[in-house]
């Protein structure tokens, strides 16, 4: 059945009709069909629990994992199931044993609760290791990062006291701003450099196209399944190639190996994340039901070029409204830096936020005033002296989306304006 993207597909998702939605980079945007896969299979669990988790739950995973590997090109026994990202690089920075000569690398624009990880990675050790902050500012070229990013690790490795380690953690495609990142560069040259790549990658699955793990190669990835593959929230993928699992000796909390009949889970490491302690697994299943879904409506590559085409042309019609302009630089006119998300820039004083108020309070601000008043919002954030908008793309929105919201942005741009631009504005 061919499927038109639009406004048309709004029926197929749970959202308000009132609701202008152009943050579904956040929590992503779940389709009627998958809940109704979900409620099903909650019924399955329920009603018989001990049949379900003693003897069928490794095999339901073992066939999710099985279609996430595909869909990544890796291995089958190199993916195992998480609840997010936060999840799997705390994992993985947990599971690494440091000593003070050892460094993590991150990026001043990693999102939130992973730069929090790191930088609480100190506490309550004897010798803790180092941290290394990459800055990273926006607009800029994909060269330029490559080359900042090599002069650093290899400024690094030349300090390095012999049989330590360096860990490097980075974005596919960043949050805020949203920048797609490099990402399978950077993992080559740690690898030249001989450091560990972990990668956050949030925003990849469902909305990158040919990831293609068994030939990046990246230490360690994880991504969620919740934000652009339209699976429940709760769900997520950890990569930990074949060479790199003795690093992660059990999952947080332990699992129980839980091998029903017809699971081909023999490996210790993919037992180990079947069973961790009670929690909804009716929520993993819901990713078979995402991806059936995906393709009865033109399957991946259709979805992702019809958002990001939206995501490109839906931008410069808001930069239009608004009178800005969109973060672009030469990678982003050539597709090269920008997926679904794009970054419009605010027609707000640079003062704001930078001296005059706390951004935070700001962003609270935006907040009431796009949710609560006018039922509408995309993620509001200050980069490089300036605050943006980034508003995301799929396959339920229209250009009359972003029309429609840059007239609330003049709106709410102006009674910010006026609410911080004064001087001393609290």
């Amino acid at each position: 059945m061919e499927h038109k993207y639009g406004h048309s597909m709004l029926s197929e998702f749970m959202f308000d009709p009132e609701y202008l939605n152009l943050n579904t980079g956040a929590f992503g945007c779940l389709p009627r069909a998958v809940q109704a896969s979900y409620n099903k299979f909650v019924e399955e669990v329920e009603s018989n629990p001990d049949l379900f988790v003693r003897k069928k739950l490794a095999h339901r995973f073992n066939e999710i994992r099985q279609r996430l590997a595909q869909l990544l090109n890796a291995g089958e026994d190199e993916c195992v199931l998480v609840p997010n990202v936060d999840h799997g690089i705390s994992l993985i920075l947990r599971s690494i044993p440091w000593t003070g000569d050892d460094t993590v690398v991150y990026t001043s624009t990693a999102f939130y609760q992973i730069k929090r990880n790191i930088t609480l990675l100190p506490e309550g050790k004897t010798h803790p290791p180092n941290l290394s902050e990459f800055p990273l500012t926006f607009p800029e070229s994909n060269k330029s990062i490559l080359d900042r990013f090599a002069a650093h690790l290899h400024e690094l490795k030349t300090k390095r006291v012999e049989n330590s380690k360096v860990v490097a953690v980075f974005d596919t495609i960043i949050s805020t701003p949203g920048v797609l990142m490099p990402w399978k560069e950077m993992v080559d040259i740690c690898r030249r450099e001989g450091v560990l790549s972990v990668i956050d990658a949030a925003h990849s699955i469902g909305h990158e196209l040919d990831i293609n793990l068994d030939e990046a190669k990246p230490d360690f990835w994880a991504g969620n399944c919740s934000k652009w593959l339209w699976a429940k929230r709760g769900t997520g993928l950890l990569y930990v190639p074949k060479r790199n699992q003795h690093m992660i000796p059990h999952n947080i909390p332990a699992g129980i190996p839980l091998i029903g009949k017809g699971s081909t889970l023999a490996s210790p490491f993919g037992a180990e994340f079947v069973w961790c302690g009670s929690a909804d697994v009716a929520l993993f299943l819901s990713i078979g039901a995402a991806l059936d879904f995906r393709m009865s409506i033109g399957g991946e590559e259709k979805i992702v070029r019809y958002s990001r085409d939206m995501a490109v042309r839906g931008s410069n019609r808001l930069a239009e409204i608004l009178g800005t302009e969109v973060m672009k630089n030469d990678d982003y006119v050539s597709g090269e830096s920008t997926f679904c998300m794009t970054n419009v820039r605010l027609p707000l004083s640079s003062s704001i936020g930078n001296g005059n108020s706390n951004p935070r309070d700001v962003i609270t601000a935006f907040d009431d005033k796009l949710l609560e008043e006018r039922k509408a919002y995309a993620t509001v954030f200050y980069h490089n002296g300036a605050w943006w908008a980034r508003p995301t793309a799929q396959i339920h929105n229209e250009i009359s989306d972003f029309e429609r919201f840059g007239k609330i942005l003049l709106e709410v741009c102006q009674e910010i304006e006026e609410e911080f631009g004064r001087p001393n504005a609290q």
